[in-house]
């Protein structure tokens, strides 16, 4: 980079830091949505805060964004990865008929599906059970909050809660990311630790 270069990508950064503030107050920002993630989740779900306020960037008309992760279920790319666990609803991919990055989730063990709100959440088609993208994001929709997306929200927009499921495997239809070409973001190690946690699922609709 040459002097010029260096002087206006400098004059940039100051011009960003009087607009959105400085890297001081957006890591502290971030500071404080990781702790009160880890404050209000529970054994049953685990919370992620994200898009630009979790960021640390607030900027005008920014909403709050939060991703509900349910414990008690678990994803697998495929029936044969399946491992039962006693305490948790066990699902697997099933991507017969769906577009790239789409899948539909099947029940594995159908003695599950005695649990009222796991009916709840379920359609039959044919002899099996999928999770019903409607349904799932209904549950529990509470008075004054709307259906937006994935989400529940309020009719203004401000809040988003998305519910979502994990698979800690890192799927095939992901593992492109893996290996794409990358400057300087993420880092290595963020890099190494997205492919660790694995996917999570959301329900998009029909």
């Amino acid at each position: 980079m040459n002097l010029e270069d260096k002087n206006l990508s400098f004059q940039f950064y100051n011009y960003l830091c009087d607009i959105v503030v400085s890297e001081e107050v957006v890591r502290t920002r971030r500071e404080i949505f990781t702790a009160k993630d880890i404050v209000e989740s529970n054994t049953s779900v685990t919370l992620l805060s994200s898009a630009s306020k979790a960021e640390g960037i607030y900027l005008k008309g920014s909403d709050f964004d939060q991703m509900i992760l349910l414990k008690v279920i678990r994803v697998y790319e495929s029936f044969n990865n399946v491992q039962y666990d006693p305490y948790r609803i066990i699902l697997f991919m099933d991507t017969n008929d769906t577009k790239p990055g789409f899948t539909k989730l099947k029940l594995a063990n159908e003695l599950f599906f005695d649990i009222g709100i796991i009916c709840d959440w379920f359609e039959t088609v044919g002899e099996e059970k999928y999770i019903s993208s409607k349904r799932f994001r209904e549950q529990n929709l509470e008075d004054g909050m709307v259906i937006h997306a994935p989400c529940q929200s309020t009719p203004g927009g401000g809040l988003d809660y998305a519910s979502c499921l994990r698979c800690k495997e890192r799927i095939s239809q992901a593992q492109q990311w893996i290996s794409r070409s990358r400057t300087t973001w993420p880092h290595d190690t963020l890099a190494t630790s997205a492919v660790q946690y694995g996917v999570l699922f959301v329900p998009i609709g029909c």
